[in-house]
C-alpha cells in the first residue's frame, strides 16, 4: 500500500463527526466547513463538519473546541 504524502503543514478535507450539535456562531468561525446536523429520533443529533482543514495544528484547535462544547468525538476521517 503507498501512502499518501501528508504534510504537517498544507491543508487536507477532513470529516469530523460528533454527538450533538454546533451552533451557528461556532460555525460561522470555520466557514470553509460544510456542516450536517442530523436529527437521530429522540437522541442527541449527530453532526458531520466536512471541508478543509489548514494545518494539523488547526485540526487539534478545532478538535479541542469540539471538547470543549461538551460534543463526544465519534470520528475524523482524512479524505484524500
Amino acid at each position: 500500500m503507498t501512502l499518501p504524502n501528508i504534510r504537517m503543514d498544507t491543508p487536507i478535507q477532513y470529516r469530523i463527526k460528533v454527538s450533538g450539535s454546533i451552533s451557528e456562531e461556532w460555525f460561522s468561525f470555520y466557514d470553509s466547513m460544510v456542516l450536517e446536523i442530523q436529527d437521530t429520533d429522540g437522541l442527541r443529533p449527530l453532526t458531520t463538519l466536512t471541508g478543509p482543514v489548514t494545518d494539523q495544528a488547526a485540526l487539534i484547535s478545532m478538535l479541542a473546541l469540539l471538547y470543549d462544547m461538551q460534543c463526544p468525538l465519534l470520528s475524523v476521517e482524512c479524505l484524500l
